[in-house]
């Protein structure tokens, strides 16, 4: 994939030979981020801050996995979006 940064770069090194040729296959970093969720894979927020669409801050979310509320979405563009905990990285948030 073209433009994948230097944090992305790093954080693929991590992934298993088959999910590295996946996220490599991935035309669109919306594609990749898309990828990496549907696999259940958790996002470094450095990565993810450097390949999202946008982001912001949401309200009336909790994340299940620490219970904290600091939830940014992220947005994906085609691909929809995806919400993180700030404080633990999970995408396992709920509406409160």
């Amino acid at each position: 994939m073209a433009n994948i940064n230097i944090e992305m770069e790093e954080y693929l090194k991590n992934l298993t030979p088959e999910l590295q040729e996946k996220a490599r296959a991935c035309k669109t970093k919306d594609e990749l981020i898309q990828l990496l969720a549907e696999e259940g894979i958790e996002i470094p927020m450095d990565a993810l801050e450097s390949v999202a669409g946008g982001c912001r801050t949401v309200s009336g979310m909790v994340c299940r996995s620490c219970g904290s509320e600091d939830i940014t979405l992220y947005s994906l563009g085609e691909g929809g979006t995806i919400y993180i905990c700030r404080n633990c990285e999970s995408t396992a948030v709920d509406y409160r």
